[in-house]
């Protein structure tokens, strides 16, 4: 069964379920969201602050090496990838910057937008302070206000899911998945071959990773109900 929060960020995006695989999600998000994907080679904090300067916004970034970056402000935003990581690579690295556009940008704005009204845009988009009470609720529902910056960094095997890895980094990869290999078909793959080989046939169909592949069969298994202990699961993988 699907999570809850999972299903409301789902239905929150408004991206339609996947029709053929691997998914052009890059495609998706530019048609469908305010969210343009950006491709640069050997990305690393500094091109993304050049490339930002260069279009009249100043933003600061400590330096770092990364697989992606997501920047978003005034309900739209920026997904910048490696276009020197393989196909697999890129096709989950978007994914996951999306999703941290949609959990921890847009739907807060629509939090916002649902219980304070259309005059709290300008909050959000920092052309008014706000009031008390707006302050107040914005640190309690944690609403974010101006330019939102997240970073995909470059780990040593680019596996998700690990106990130091915060929960919404979890969430983030949790949606990634729904987005390019739907639980519910992901099962059906997962069945319908030889034991042993469940997270090679996973990664070929939907275009993932291996260790992203990997941790996908131990979450499913997880939500299914039959959980297969791993130092990964013992830590502190989360998927819901």
């Amino acid at each position: 069964m699907m999570p809850p929060w999972l299903k409301e960020a789902v239905n929150a995006s408004g991206l339609p379920f996947p029709e053929t695989f691997p998914r052009d999600l890059a495609l998706d998000v530019s048609l469908l969201l305010r969210v343009r994907p950006v491709p640069l080679r050997g990305l690393t904090s500094e091109k993304v602050r050049q490339w930002l300067a260069q279009r009249g916004r100043d933003v600061e970034i400590s330096y770092r090496r990364m697989h992606g970056c997501m920047v978003a402000w005034e309900g739209k935003g920026l997904v910048f990838f490696d276009q020197n990581d393989s196909p697999d690579e890129q096709r989950f690295t978007v994914a996951h910057e999306v999703g941290h556009f949609v959990l921890d940008h847009l739907q807060p704005r629509m939090r916002a937008l649902a219980f304070f009204g259309e005059g709290i845009q300008d909050v959000l988009d920092e052309k008014r302070a706000p009031t008390p009470e707006e302050t107040l609720t914005s640190a309690l529902e944690d609403v974010p206000i101006g330019v939102q910056i997240h970073l995909m960094d470059r780990g040593p095997s680019g596996a998700i899911g690990t106990g130091t890895v915060a929960r919404s980094e979890q969430r983030a990869d949790r949606l990634a998945l729904e987005w390019l290999a739907p639980a519910k078909l992901a099962r059906e793959v997962l069945r319908n071959g030889p034991e042993g080989q469940e997270e090679q046939r996973l990664g070929q169909h939907f275009g993932l990773p291996l260790a992203v592949a990997e941790t996908y069969v131990r979450i499913l298994r997880r939500e299914d109900g039959r959980p297969r202990f791993s130092i990964v699961s013992f830590l502190g993988e989360e998927a819901g």
